[in-house]
């Protein structure tokens, strides 16, 4: 089984019927490699920058299993162009959903609130169909703790049912629950003071819905860098707003970098 975004065979396979679960076993069974989580934090942007801070919490689209470097995660690549010394950390892990960000990741994220959250989670409760009122009320619980701390800008979910390694007889049915789940998401955030959305599916799926197997790590189921890279220039823009914000905050306390700013 796949590390990282794991797939949830029984929940989606017995929901499609037993012609599906042959298609997934057959799946499971097939001899591609197995990478381990990356982990993208360390300092990024511009060292003569104002020091910023940003904590990531979310899945293996986060820690990039397949990927050379763990510089070469999507948000590693984004902080690195941002005009600010960026300081990442990064407590992601592979194969986490909503829960597990709200129960194990949230927590370590508080310990020393960074300036701004960045959050990509929601992939693998698709994949292991986590009822929707439980990802309703846990994605809610998540983005209130965390906007308590720090500004929050939060991925929503793409469509999976154009990764390589999904059988075509499942895409279907993981179409259909990504609009669902990401549909949720936008219920969830949306009016939600201080709270950023990117709106993967409608940034990502075009580009992704075209692309064949040289945009994907051989285990056909991750982006490779090309598709991190792609992610960093589709979800800078937001991350860019939000530190902005904070920064201009963080400004607005320290009254002796104004004082400096105004060139006194």
């Amino acid at each position: 089984m796949l590390r990282g975004v794991a797939i949830g065979v029984p929940p989606l396979a017995l929901a499609a019927g037993a012609g599906m679960w042959a298609q997934v076993r057959r799946m499971v069974s097939a001899p591609l490699p197995h990478f381990e989580d990356h982990d993208p934090s360390g300092e990024y942007g511009d060292p003569h920058g104002m020091p910023v801070r940003v904590g990531v919490l979310g899945d293996s689209t986060v820690t990039g299993p397949g990927l050379r470097e763990p510089s070469g995660s999507w948000i590693a690549q984004l902080v690195d162009r941002l005009p600010w010394n960026v300081e990442l950390c990064s407590h992601a892990k592979g194969g986490s959903r909503v829960r597990d960000v709200l129960i194990d990741q949230a927590p370590q994220a508080m310990v020393d609130p960074p300036d701004v959250f960045v959050v990509s989670v929601g992939a693998n409760d698709v994949m292991h169909a986590t009822p929707t009122r439980q990802f309703r009320r846990d994605l809610e619980a998540t983005i209130e703790v965390l906007r308590a701390a720090a500004p929050v800008v939060t991925l929503g979910v793409g469509d999976l049912s154009i990764i390589p390694r999904m059988p075509v007889a499942l895409r279907p049915l993981a179409a259909k629950r990504c609009v669902t789940i990401d549909r949720i998401h936008d219920d969830v955030v949306t009016n939600r003071s201080g709270v950023v959305r990117v709106p993967v599916a409608e940034l990502s799926d075009p580009h992704f819905a075209n692309a064949d197997l040289s945009w994907f790590t051989p285990d056909l189921f991750h982006p490779n860098e090309l598709g991190h890279k792609l992610w960093a220039d589709l979800f800078r823009p937001y991350v860019h707003s939000a530190l902005d914000t904070a920064v201009s905050v963080i400004d607005l306390r320290n009254p002796v970098r104004q004082f400096q700013d105004s060139g006194a």
